[in-house]
């Protein structure tokens, strides 16, 4: 991610107030918990996948606000997870209106979310927003990432996807086994997941295809190399909802965790849907293909430069005009297909 991930998430943020009322229901189910809990022990909120913790403190914010209603000083944890540098966590820190409450700590661990918390039976609420389609790349050879027409898992079909599948399975069994540690009994966790509704139904296609027929043409113009041309792969899977479901109802899951909500919905492009009515303003439609192009470059970028050589760095530049000039020529919005998903930790 970018450092300014968060400035243009704007249609993830939407996510936020989906999830909100089912936490708050959550809260209000465990209200003698809340109310009896030990002083000295921490209520604690883990953000898995949390980018710079921007995008969740609206929703921790008001999740706090429900908390201090049953006990006003009650002490509060939050945990934010992601392998990105820190920095823009602190700065996001030391602006946010959470960090002047009292009673409060923040603590950013920065690795991946597959991977452990190191303090079994802690969490209270566990959340992850627009993150579980990343891949580990962690456990896995960096040439397992490469296809020499496609830039991504859900562009694929038949044999050339079922690795990746097998991947994104293997994966979050990893993520349910180290949440189930981390859990306390009759924890919550939300997870709000990008999923694929089938065929060409996968959230923000349009930006990845454009990528991939953009890096096709760099090659015909002898701009990057073949190797350059497979190498360029974004490690994520958009699973579908029956996919999901099939993976928590497994044994192994389902010992731990109770499915207790699943929905799913589409949310429009933010950007796409504040322009639509007058694209036939020239610039209005610069700003929204620049817009387009930022959102995608934000989590796009890290995985083009690992394809490209050295030397080729400075392509990077040239590939984000070309996707702006395709967005202009083209107005296409990113939209976002979620599966909204519930569990409860068995206690």
């Amino acid at each position: 991610m970018t450092t300014d991930y968060s400035q243009v998430s704007d249609t993830a943020k939407r996510v936020e107030h989906l999830v909100e009322p089912r936490i708050l229901e959550y809260l209000e189910s465990i209200h003698p918990v809340l109310a009896g809990m030990p002083a000295e022990t921490p209520f604690t909120i883990a953000d898995y996948g949390a980018a710079d913790g921007a995008n969740s403190s609206r929703l921790f914010g008001n999740s706090i606000g429900y908390i201090r209603k049953v006990h006003p000083q009650r002490r509060i944890r939050l945990v934010y997870v992601d392998i990105a540098d820190p920095a823009p966590f602190n700065r996001f820190w030391a602006q946010s209106h959470l960090a002047e409450m009292e009673n409060i700590e923040a603590q950013y661990i920065r690795r991946s979310f597959y991977e452990p918390l190191g303090s079994a039976g802690s969490v209270h609420i566990g959340f992850s927003s627009t993150s579980l389609h990343w891949l580990d790349t962690k456990t896995i050879s960096a040439g397992f990432f490469r296809h020499p027409a496609c830039i991504q898992a859900n562009q694929l079909s038949g044999y050339d996807r079922r690795k990746f599948v097998e991947k994104w399975k293997s994966d979050w069994r990893s993520f349910f086994r180290e949440r189930s540690r981390e859990l306390v009994g009759g924890g919550m966790l939300w997870l709000a997941n990008l999923t694929s509704f089938g065929g060409d139904q996968w959230p923000a296609s349009p930006g990845y295809n454009n990528l991939r027929d953009i890096c096709r043409t760099l090659y015909d113009e002898g701009c990057i190399s073949r190797e350059e041309l497979d190498n360029i792969f974004i490690p994520d899977y958009f699973a579908t909802p029956e996919e999901m479901r099939n993976l928590v109802e497994e044994d192994a899951i389902r010992q731990h965790f109770s499915l207790k909500y699943m929905d799913t919905m589409t949310v429009p492009c933010a950007y796409f849907s504040r322009a639509c009515g007058s694209l036939h303003d020239a610039g209005q439609r610069h700003r929204l293909a620049h817009s387009l192009a930022r959102v995608v470059r934000a989590w796009s970028e890290s995985s083009l430069r690992v394809g490209l050589s050295p030397g080729h760095a400075g392509l990077v530049d040239e590939i984000y005009k070309r996707l702006e000039d395709r967005f202009y020529e083209v107005p296409q919005g990113l939209p976002y297909q979620y599966c909204l998903m519930g569990l409860v930790k068995e206690v």
